[in-house]
Formats: C-alpha cells, structure tokens, sequence
C-alpha cells in the first residue's frame, strides 16, 4: 500500500478543490471514488480509504463544492446544486483519477448524499463504472421516513426557504443538518424528498430513465441503527435500480461484534466495514453476473 496521494483538480468552471488516492502497489487493482455525505468533509473517510486499499481496493476520497478544500462557500454569489457537483466537479476528478490510474477499473460510491450522487454518476456510464457501493445510503423520500421524522423534513425545507432568501444559503450546523449548504443543493434535496425522483434542476439528463437501464452490481449496506438512512429508503433508491444486480445488506448489533453503528459512527470503525466491502468487490470486479459466489454478510435478499 502506498503513501495517499494529495491532488488538486479544477473544474471548467474554475471551482477548485482537492483529493486523494489511496492507492495500492497493483495498479490493476479496482479503484473506488467514495463520495462524502451532506456537509462532510473528505477527510471523514480516511480511516476507510486506508483500511480498503489495505484489502487490495484503490480509493479516491474529496470534498463537495463549499466544503474543506474547496476554494469557494455557498452565498448569495457562489449557489449550485446537484448537476453542479455531479456534472462539473465529479467529472473533472474523474479525468484527473483516470490518469493517475489508468490500468484500474472504476467503482463509484458514497455515504449517504454521497451515495445517491454515486448512483447518478453510475447512470451516466461517462465514463463507464463497473459497480456501485452504497453505505448508510438511500432515498431521503419523505414516506420512507416515521412521522416524526416527516415532520422534520417539512421544517428543514421552510427553514432552507427563510434562510436562503435572507442570508442566501442554508445555515445547516444551526440545524443539525448538513453544513454551510447552498440553495441549490437543498432545492435538489427537498425536491427528492417530496416526489421520490432525481430531477436535478438545471439538468438535461434523464436520471430516472437511465436508473432503470443500469445493468451493473450494487452493494448497498445500511445499519439498523440508522435513522437517516433506514431499510425504507434503502429499498426505494434500489427499487429505481431494476435491472442491477442488487445486493442489500442491512447490518444490525450481531454483524458490526456488538458495536451500535449508526449513520455516521459507522466511520469511526472503518476496519468493521471495508473487510466485507472489499470482499464484495473483489468478487464482483471479474464481471456483472448475477451468479457470482454467495456472500456470508448478506443479511436479506432483495426481492
């Protein structure tokens, strides 16, 4: 295993943020890009990265536009939204991951949010991804969610209202949601919430269409625990992934040794994750096949 590599990207826009690539001494190896989860910085996922490229999985991990490394911040000047991250910036590492790693084939995948904009970058297949890994992610649909938490979501949209109109962005730390967010990427978010699809404003591309045609492996791995990210809304975005061969995991207090992980601690104990999802990968990367070996940390099969 090697040293992380630190590389800075520039979007076409002049956006400019940071990466790094955890690399392994195999250059053929597998790459992974995992995206970050609302308000997160890259660095969070480090200890993963590292506990991956360990088990013979390179991985690439950044920061969204707004957030650590990147050289702007979400206000009434600087406001973009999920064709922005997914489009422009996620395209531009992409360029600059395939030269760095040429010989490795592509897996995308992500935490939460980061997940999701995985699974849009996936069905872009620009440029083509072999499979996707999905942790503690899923649909942020309303009906996916108690009614408690419903309620809550109703409350983050009018706040993301009042506060994008006074100050122009949403202040999310006040709130316990995300970080400093722009109005377009909540937009975005609040939109999936009340009608279930990925129709980013601003884009072209028909996200939902392209969903369904997508063909390649998919883990997806929840954990009981996890509120934000419950079996509900896992099953949603899966459902959006008809013709993928899909492999849902949902992880309770027996498969993590004891261990409460939720939808962020998870993080904290990289090691407990990145062994079966490397695993998951090695057995999958060879081809899509819907027949490959059964895997001992399936917890259910999707129906």
């Amino acid at each position: 295993m090697k040293p992380a590599e630190m590389f800075s990207i520039t979007a076409d826009d002049g956006h400019r943020f940071e990466a790094s690539l955890h690399a392994t001494a195999d250059p053929t190896a597998p790459v992974l890009l995992f995206l970050p989860a609302l308000g997160t910085p890259g660095r969070v996922y480090r200890g993963f990265a590292t506990a991956l490229a360990a088990q013979g999985v390179q991985v690439c991990i950044t920061d969204w536009r707004g957030m650590a490394s990147s050289s702007v911040r979400a206000s009434r000047k600087h406001n973009h939204g999920y064709q922005t991250l997914v489009e422009t910036d996620v395209t531009a590492l992409l360029a600059q991951l395939a030269r760095r790693v040429p010989q490795a084939a592509l897996w995308v995948g992500g935490h939460s949010l980061g997940g999701q904009l995985a699974t849009l970058l996936a069905a872009r297949q620009s440029p083509p991804v072999r499979g996707l890994v999905l942790v503690a992610s899923g649909s942020v649909y309303r009906r996916c969610y108690s009614p408690g938490l419903q309620i809550g979501i109703r409350f983050l949209g009018l706040m993301a209202a009042i506060t994008g109109a006074l100050i122009g962005h949403f202040p999310g730390r006040r709130f316990g949601f995300g970080g400093r967010e722009a109005r377009g990427v909540m937009d975005d978010w609040l939109h999936v919430a009340r009608t279930g699809r990925y129709e980013p404003a601003g884009s072209t591309f028909d996200y939902e269409t392209a969903l369904r045609r997508l063909t390649l492996p998919v883990l997806a791995l929840n954990f009981r625990r996890d509120t934000w990210a419950p079996e509900a809304a896992a099953r949603h975005l899966l459902d959006k992934l008809a013709a993928a061969d899909r492999h849902p995991w949902i992880w309770g207090d027996a498969e993590t040794d004891g261990q409460p992980l939720d939808h962020f601690s998870w993080a904290r104990k990289p090691d407990l994750v990145a062994a079966p999802v490397a695993q998951w990968i090695h057995q999958h990367r060879t081809a899509h096949s819907r027949e490959s070996a059964p895997n001992s940390y399936v917890i259910y099969s999707y129906k």
